[in-house]
């Protein structure tokens, strides 16, 4: 006997992906605040002029929602990447790690024609207000990211101060998203007369950020970092 609820379901899935969708490309063109709930609504066809308030409540939670959308793929990819990389016995490679880390988003965005609008998203929520970066570390698909960081602290442990790797870190992931989010502003460009080597900006954006996070600590780092430990 058919499931009668198995429709309704349906529909609803369907409503909220074409919200998500709508409000990425949105943000992603005109700034976080400068797109209405009521402008998604109507570029996602919807009728209900509260529709985007009645499934996600809040333009925070939407934001957290557009998040967690585009996370559920691109974690899988990143666990994948994660354990050939333990099964090949490179956990202490930095660079094999900070891979990890970037590979899955370049083919994220590289997956269909929304993938541009999901990275400059990115880059528009990373310093928005509304979007707290340990909050987004927490969602439910972030267990890749959490692994790859662990292992980036193990292998640095002997080199740079744990305090300083989660900094470093934090300063990479921007470094990250803004630089594939000019990528594909580059990439749109109607006047653009450059041609971005797709393989060549990405494997040069690994390299520089397995450098800056495996940097040598200076003489003044060290001092300042002895000055804030407690005792």
């Amino acid at each position: 006997m058919p499931d009668a609820s198995a429709k309704p379901n349906s529909n609803r899935e369907t409503t909220r992906r074409q919200l998500i969708l709508a409000a990425e490309k949105l943000f992603a063109e005109s700034g976080i605040d400068g797109v209405s709930l009521r402008q998604i609504n109507v570029a996602a066809g919807q009728k209900n002029s509260s529709a985007a308030h009645y499934h996600f409540g809040s333009k925070g939670a939407l934001i957290l929602s557009i998040y967690q959308h585009r996370m559920e793929n691109v974690n899988r990819r990143r666990v994948a990447q994660l354990e050939q990389v333990k099964a090949d016995g490179r956990e202490q490679d930095i660079r094999a790690l900070v891979e990890v880390i970037v590979n899955p988003i370049v083919e994220e965005i590289d997956a269909d024609d929304t993938g541009g609008s999901y990275i400059r998203f990115m880059a528009q929520a990373m310093g928005h207000p509304q979007l707290d970066l340990a909050v987004l570390w927490q969602q439910e698909h972030s267990g890749g990211l959490a692994e790859t960081i662990a292992l980036l602290h193990t292998a640095l442990d002997s080199s740079v101060p744990r305090p300083l790797v989660g900094q470093r870190f934090g300063l990479a992931f921007e470094q990250i998203i803004h630089s594939l989010a000019d990528r594909e502003k580059l990439r749109r460009s109607a006047g653009n007369t450059f041609e971005v080597d797709a393989a060549l900006f990405v494997n040069n954006l690994i390299d520089a950020v397995a450098g800056s996070m495996a940097a040598p600590v200076s003489i003044p780092t060290r001092e300042a970092l002895d000055r804030i430990k407690p005792g």
